[in-house]
């Protein structure tokens, strides 16, 4: 990864000669424990991680444009062996100590180039696609994925290949592709999109190589007195024959620019039994929250420019499984941040089976940006 950054540094500033680049960053520091019950101390596992963030764009980019993530973690305590395992799943690189109380991680969050013609828009690379319209719940992206492990559940990049031709200010056709090489495993769609009386809409046509499906969607996302939205895919499997239905749809309000609150609804016709899903089913199945009915509720309340204090929980329903998760943030100096959050895992949010983690997670983490 460093040398691929390394390259694509002296690849812009090369083209760039007279703009260069733009370099920051940030470095992170946890201290947190994994607590299986409050009822027994001795139950509690302490933990925590350094994260080097390293971020870089060209400063010129009238006509082309690379831009580059990199991330290297320090894990240690009780969460290196799980950042290993998350790492192997994920395809990341991690190597741990022989003991495994510490681990190191590195992953290319993106790099890619994009060129801008009079015709379209064409980019290259690791890219975080937003496909969809949804904060949490996307059933119509194919192409990220939601980090439940993360706070604030940032996505996941994707090898792609993309092309946005702009009809107009408003309208256009996006088509993107993963890069892999295999067509078998390829995921690929089409979006045409247009604004109607301030209203975003999209149809969407996709294509999964993995699972053999075509899948035909469509969203929406506008403004009436709150922001309103919602998307809808009907999945068509060839083998066997078979399709079912996903939706969800959401909405989010601010009041004075200090409560915001987020509320999404997602359903999934094809849900999978808990039972049936083992590890390395969880690791390929086809969406990520397999259960039936979800609520996601976000909410943030800015006390002060320096200081909020925010909350989330989703909700598999038929499980009776939640996922609650509370932050408070504070500006301390400049440029850095002083979080303290806790998190309650009743089970696995993903299929609604029984947790085989912690029950508790809690820390304290600054963060300085550059």
């Amino acid at each position: 990864m460093v040398f691929a950054l390394l390259a694509a540094s002296a690849t812009a500033a090369t083209a760039q000669e007279s703009g260069g680049l733009d370099l920051s960053g940030s470095l992170l520091g946890d201290a947190s424990a994994l607590q299986t019950s409050f009822e027994s101390p001795a139950g509690i596992s302490p933990g925590g991680f350094s994260q080097l963030t390293l971020n870089m764009v060209n400063r010129n980019r009238q006509f082309a444009k690379v831009e580059g993530t990199g991330i290297l973690t320090v894990w240690t305590g009780a969460y290196a062996p799980l950042a290993v395992s998350q790492a192997s799943a994920s395809g990341l690189f991690a190597a741990s100590a022989p003991d495994g109380s510490a681990a190191v991680t590195v992953e290319l969050r993106k790099l890619y180039l994009a060129v801008f013609t009079s015709i379209a828009d064409i980019s290259l690379g690791r890219q975080i696609i937003n496909f969809g319209v949804g904060t949490l719940f996307s059933p119509i992206d194919a192409f990220s994925v939601p980090l439940l492990s993360d706070l604030n559940y940032v996505r996941t990049g994707s090898d792609v290949v993309r092309v946005d031709a702009q009809f107009n200010d408003v309208s256009g056709l996006e088509a993107v592709s993963t890069i892999t090489t295999s067509f078998s495993t390829v995921s690929s769609a089409l979006k045409l999109y247009t604004d109607v009386h301030d209203f975003d809409l999209a149809g969407v046509g996709l294509y999964r190589g993995a699972r053999n499906e075509m899948l035909a969607g469509a969203y929406f996302k506008g403004d009436i007195e709150l922001g309103v939205y919602g998307e809808a895919v009907e999945h068509f499997i060839s083998s066997p024959w078979s399709t079912y239905f996903e939706g969800m749809v959401g909405a989010d309000y601010s009041v004075e620019k200090t409560y915001f609150f987020t509320l999404e609804y997602y359903y999934n016709g094809n849900p999978a039994s808990p039972g049936s899903l083992g590890p390395v089913d969880l690791a390929n199945a086809p969406a990520v929250f397999l259960n039936q009915h979800y609520l996601y509720f976000m909410t943030r309340w800015q006390l002060t420019d320096l200081i909020a204090l925010s909350g989330s929980i989703i909700w598999d329903i038929p499980a009776s499984v939640v996922l609650p998760t509370l932050q408070f943030t504070c500006n301390v100096v400049q440029n850095a941040n002083l979080i303290v959050y806790g998190r309650y895992f009743s089970g696995d949010i993903r299929s609604g089976a029984p947790w085989p983690g912690p029950d508790f997670q809690y820390g304290i983490e600054v963060q300085v940006s550059f």
